[in-house]
């Protein structure tokens, strides 16, 4: 799979370690884009590769600026906005798990990793 970020290229290393995680891949860095592959080399499944990369928006609150474009096996991220494209805001916090100490800059993955304790 692969996700091509020229539109949001100073996002790409933070949306290719988020998606990864989401989705249990292992994420390839090149110029303009990244890769994503399975370590059991099962095929990704698009759709839900696309709500991985709409969440990492939402958790840094672009969604309404960025439009995720599925083609085959491309994901293109196109910026919607005419104004030009602002620097993401630093992150401020970390977030923690109480029970084994994973730490991550982003709460919706604490928040699916804390599900992993009460299955």
């Amino acid at each position: 799979m692969i996700v091509d970020c020229r539109e949001a290229e100073h996002l790409k290393h933070e949306m290719a370690v988020f998606v990864a995680d989401w989705l249990e891949a292992i994420p390839t860095m090149k110029l303009h884009e990244f890769t994503l592959s399975r370590f059991d080399d099962k095929k990704l499944d698009v759709e839900r590769t696309v709500k991985a990369i709409k969440e990492f928006f939402a958790s840094i609150g672009e969604t309404a600026n960025y439009g995720v474009l599925p083609k085959e096996t491309v994901i293109l991220i196109k910026y919607l906005r005419n104004e030009p494209q602002q620097k993401p805001k630093p992150v401020n916090s970390m977030f923690a798990c109480s029970h084994c100490g994973y730490v991550t800059p982003y709460e919706v993955l604490l928040q699916n990793h804390m599900k992993m304790h009460y299955l």
